[in-house]
């Protein structure tokens, strides 16, 4: 509710910036393997004032009975999206592969606090697939603090398979609907709207020759609304949809006992649109595309420490139009981003890592922010 169109806090190196301040496969790997109690953090520099901060926590604990306990905490904040939620949950196994679980986010405000349910199916260990349902701010008319409450009360869906035919393969498919809200606001005379759609299939074959190569894609649409009446100039009724499709390929494998290469190519579609409904002349359209090319070579200089020295490419184009007047803005986007960082590891369980990146196409300015993530494996 916070900001309507976020288009505009985007600048030409954004979304390299993201890509270069993003965690190696090797990290991700090691999560995605473990199912010990675990904690991640990804902290990075975006500009002066707004710090890219990931972090996530995940607990399980087996309880007799085909029991189990979960927690998970997640964290994702950066400039088009600022999401934290924790989560605890009570699985129970029905058998014949089939489980239920009770899930939900409790708050110091009722109001605040969600609850959901689940169902998982996995007949064998190659297919899996879950469906959950997240009724969000559940009791929010009933036990509100103020005068706002939902017209239409927000809820989440989401769906996912997972399937590992053998020979390496995974292929992952996931669909996460928020379902339309109406959120009124009576005190400033405001109504806001939401829905969100986010598609993510994945595919990946580990070979066995030490390396491995996924390939990805996402869709992820967004309608946001701020409606006022009656309007005025300091109260404007806005609206604003964006379409994003993202294509990432890449490969990740030993290159010798001490070295490791991760080397791919993205690829990111914008298409979004603003509406001001008292004033219809300042509407705007936003299309963004870019290629976005990178490498990874990591070096264990000691069994304690690992260097990696790494390459961030963008190239594309970035369009701007007024809905009624003016011409359209065309700015192209050449990026080229230099990283370089260590990281110390502690055995199996953890690891720390510093990392620089550095402008290389803008030679006066060559520091371009610095990030520090860490995991641990307990």
């Amino acid at each position: 509710m916070d900001r309507i169109d976020v288009e505009p806090l985007f600048d030409s190196e954004y979304f390299v910036d993201l890509l270069s301040f993003s965690t190696p496969a090797v990290w991700d790997d090691i999560w995605s393997a473990s199912t010990a109690p675990a904690y991640r953090v990804n902290s990075a520099s975006l500009d002066c004032c707004d710090l890219m901060l990931q972090q996530e926590f995940r607990f399980r604990k087996q309880l007799p009975h085909g029991l189990a306990f979960k927690f998970r905490l997640f964290q994702n904040e950066e400039k088009e999206r600022q999401d934290f939620f924790y989560q605890m949950e009570l699985e129970k196994k029905l058998g014949r592969g089939v489980s239920v679980s009770l899930f939900g986010e409790p708050t110091y405000r009722k109001e605040d606090s969600d609850i959901g349910f689940g169902l998982a199916y996995e007949p064998v260990p190659a297919f899996k697939a879950s469906a959950r349902r997240t009724f969000v701010d559940f009791n929010f008319n009933q036990r509100g603090s103020t005068t706002q409450r939902y017209a239409a009360k927000p809820a989440t869906d989401e769906l996912a398979l997972e399937l590992t035919p053998g020979d390496g393969w995974k292929a992952t498919a996931a669909l996460m609907l928020d379902h339309p809200l109406r959120r009124e606001i009576p005190d400033d005379a405001r109504t806001f709207s939401y829905r969100r759609t986010n598609l993510a299939l994945g595919l990946r074959q580990d070979l066995a020759d030490r390396w491995s190569r996924w390939l990805s894609y996402s869709y992820d649409f967004e309608a946001k609304g701020d409606l006022y009446n009656p309007a005025s100039a300091s109260k404007t009724s806005v609206t604003s949809r964006r379409q994003v499709h993202r294509v990432a390929a890449a490969v990740e494998g030993a290159l010798s006992p001490r070295d490791r290469l991760e080397a791919g190519q993205g690829f990111l579609l914008r298409a979004a649109r603003s509406d001001y409904a008292n004033a219809p002349d300042e509407g705007l359209f936003y299309r963004r595309w870019e290629a976005q090319p990178y490498a990874r070579w990591r070096r264990e200089l000691k069994p304690w420490l690992v260097s990696e020295l790494a390459g961030f490419l963008a190239f594309g184009e970035k369009r701007q139009r007024g809905a009624n007047k003016g011409g359209t803005l065309y700015n192209g986007l050449a990026e080229a981003k230099l990283g370089a960082g260590a990281d110390f590891v502690f055995g199996p369980s953890g690891r720390i890592g510093v990392y620089g990146t550095f402008d290389l196409d803008t030679p006066g300015k060559p520091w371009d922010g610095g990030a520090i993530r860490a995991m641990f494996l307990f």
